[in-house]
């Protein structure tokens, strides 16, 4: 974890090198059920001025020490602009081989404000305090929206690492399964945008960001008749980790003093 695999420095913000991650959805501006393919191009995609996720799957060694610099460093991520959607639920293996830890997600302004954070002086004294204490994988993928607010009850996440093998079909995939999803409550937080791989090893092609009113939300979903044959479509295309995650509402977050 030590390692960071690429510079992310503010004076290469703009020029690291590429990673080989094409988008495929767009399109969200007015109604999610705009969303549509975009063909791969060869050349990494430039941040836009929308929200940025990062997030993060971690291994807490020393769980006392991690506590104290959960409570320590979270107002760096404050003054930052950042959110907590998520802070350290165990995450669940829906489909695939990866086996997730503890799972944090941070919403983010823009991309440069993670950076601003990340490199910053405030949380430079907080870095050493968790790489002593955990291990993690972190990534950064370039969002669509802002992630709604939840007063009383925990929302959930959805984390799709997936690779694609016929864009055209899985493109019918996007388009047959957006009306079922709605209806279900779920939302694309991050679609096929952006990637950069922070800490760690985990390096996924194309990352999709889901939340939903409740853990339950999204299993009704998934098991439901009408997702059924769009899941199988998706099979057939495809090949994907799919994590599940529980969220923050704001009466947790006001517990925990989390922004």
């Amino acid at each position: 974890m030590q390692k960071t695999l690429i510079d992310i420095s503010r004076r290469n913000f703009n020029i690291v090198a590429p990673l080989a991650m094409t988008g495929f959805i767009s399109g969200c501006a007015s109604s999610q059920s705009n969303l549509t393919l975009q063909q791969p191009v060869a050349d990494e995609k430039p941040w836009t001025g929308k929200p940025v996720f990062s997030i993060v799957d971690v291994q807490v060694n020393d769980g006392k020490a991690f506590g104290e610099y959960v409570v320590g460093h979270s107002a760096t991520v404050a003054e930052a602009g950042g959110k907590f959607l998520a802070a350290g639920a165990r995450g669940e293996s829906i489909e695939g081989t990866r086996k997730p830890r503890n799972i944090v997600i941070h919403q983010w302004p823009n991309a440069q404000s993670f950076f601003d954070w990340y490199n910053g002086a405030a949380y430079s004294q907080w870095k050493p305090k968790r790489y002593a204490a955990s291990s993690a994988d972190v990534i950064l993928v370039q969002g669509l929206i802002d992630s709604e607010r939840s007063e009383t009850f925990s929302p959930a996440f959805t984390i799709v690492d997936i690779e694609v093998r016929d864009p055209q079909v899985f493109g019918r995939y996007v388009q047959g399964h957006m009306q079922s999803l709605s209806s279900a409550g779920g939302v694309f937080l991050a679609a096929g945008g952006r990637i950069q791989v922070i800490e760690g090893t985990w390096s996924p092609k194309r990352v999709i960001l889901h939340r939903w009113p409740d853990e339950m939300a999204f299993r009704n979903w998934y098991k439901s008749d009408e997702y059924r044959p769009w899941r199988e479509l998706r099979h057939s295309v495809s090949s994907a980790n799919v994590v599940l995650a529980n969220g923050l509402s704001d009466a947790q977050k006001i517990q925990r003093k989390m922004p």
